[in-house]
């Protein structure tokens, strides 16, 4: 039995290609120049060329892109470079737009303190000056009244002394000649020989004037101190008449209050 020679088909000449280290890329580069002999000057420090790949770290990769990770590190490095400088400018931003918030509420805080301050003494001015001239007019009616009051008063009590006395009220003793006159027409009201009273100021005056017509009716005149100048009371047998300024005053203020006198 003879062996039959063993033909490799082409699939199988061909090997799985593997991913060669960057040693194993620089040693195919020196075995692909051509041989040289050896020559004495060969051991000085040989000079290598610049490879036309550049060399790469062991267990660096080459990227799908044609540039190496350094490369690749240094363009993450300045988009993180890039990301901080945003990041901080936001973050830079933002803290200066708190503090220009925490500035700005301050100053507007502070300007509509100061601005409602000054509102409220206007309106306080405004207040103010409303109650003046409600307190000046208050005192101008108060003053008014004053003086109607007392005129009114004086007029109550000259038409009380015209009730009393019979007429105006004149200092001259003719109310009370004309009290006396009016008594004595009244003669038959009194029987027997009526007197007369009047106060010692008036005795003289009275005898002076009525002395005549007092006798020729038959009145006797007294001087009697109880009783007030300007007034007179009648005695006789059947009574008496009082004619006293305080009695008629008395009388007077009975018919306007009658209840409480």
């Amino acid at each position: 039995m003879s062996d039959s020679p063993h033909t490799d088909s082409p699939e199988s000449d061909k090997t799985t290609p593997e991913k060669k280290t960057a040693e194993e890329r620089h040693a195919e580069r020196i075995n692909a120049l051509p041989w040289q002999r050896w020559r004495p000057g060969d051991l000085r420090m040989p000079v290598f060329s610049t490879p036309d790949e550049p060399l790469l770290a062991e267990g660096e990769e080459e990227q799908d892109d044609g540039l190496p990770k350094v490369q690749v590190d240094q363009n993450e490095l300045q988009n993180l470079q890039r990301r901080a400088e945003q990041q901080g400018f936001q973050q830079g931003l933002e803290a200066g737009q708190k503090q220009g918030y925490a500035a700005g509420f301050q100053q507007g805080l502070e300007a509509g303190q100061q601005q409602s301050l000054q509102e409220g003494q206007q309106q306080q001015a405004v207040l103010t000056e409303h109650w003046q001239h409600l307190v000046s007019d208050f005192q101008q009616t108060l003053d008014a009244l004053d003086s109607v009051i007392a005129s009114r008063l004086m007029q109550m009590a000259l038409t009380a002394a015209k009730q009393i006395i019979g007429q105006a009220p004149i200092c001259d003793g003719s109310a009370l000649l004309n009290q006396i006159q009016q008594l004595i027409q009244q003669e038959p009201m009194f029987k027997g020989k009526p007197q007369l009273r009047v106060n010692p100021a008036d005795f003289e005056r009275v005898e002076l004037q009525l002395g005549a017509s007092l006798s020729m009716n038959g009145w006797r005149l007294l001087a009697d101190s109880q009783i007030h100048s300007g007034g007179c009371k009648v005695s006789a047998e059947d009574g008496d008449m009082d004619a006293s300024l305080a009695t008629r005053w008395h009388e007077l203020c009975r018919l306007a209050a009658p209840g409480d006198l």
